[in-house]
């Protein structure tokens, strides 16, 4: 069994192995997909993976699978992927252990900005998460971040 990290992002995919290093396809650390064609992408994706790891087919592959805060993306890509996934892990709790995480350090300013994710602003206000437009001023954060709180 074959086992990947992939994080669903708005139009990208960024795969990591079980070491949680970037797994790069056709030379870049993800792999782009139109929203209207997920499920598309999500069956060359695998083909590419399978190709690229010299692997039998998809019976060899698990996805660990850090979702989007898009449910409908979730869905089309959990559709997709069938039995391929091994466990989900909701963005909202990924970001609020990494947001917590962070403001230990005053130096980043995260209680006062929060962190950009995914083109979007996050903060946690009394526990709760709450999105914002995309800040300037706040930290932005890449999908690996967050697999520091995947357990």
């Amino acid at each position: 069994m074959t086992k990947f990290y992939l994080a669903i992002c708005k139009n990208k995919f960024y795969l990591y192995d079980d070491a949680r290093k970037p797994v790069y396809i056709d030379g870049n650390p993800f792999f782009e997909y139109e929203t209207n064609k997920l499920r598309e992408a999500t069956a060359r994706l695998i083909e590419k993976i399978i190709d690229e790891n010299n692997l039998s087919g998809k019976r060899e592959l698990k996805f660990f699978v850090i979702e989007n805060s898009d449910a409908v993306r979730n869905e089309s890509f959990a559709k997709a992927t069938g039995d391929l996934i091994a466990k989900r892990f909701s963005l909202g709790d990924l970001l609020r252990k990494t947001i917590s995480e962070l403001a230990k350090n005053p130096k980043l300013y995260i209680a006062e900005f929060g962190i950009n994710y995914d083109g979007e602003c996050y903060h946690t206000e009394k526990g709760l998460l709450t999105k914002t437009d995309y800040s300037l001023l706040a930290l932005s954060i890449e999908p690996n971040e967050l697999l520091k709180f995947v357990d």
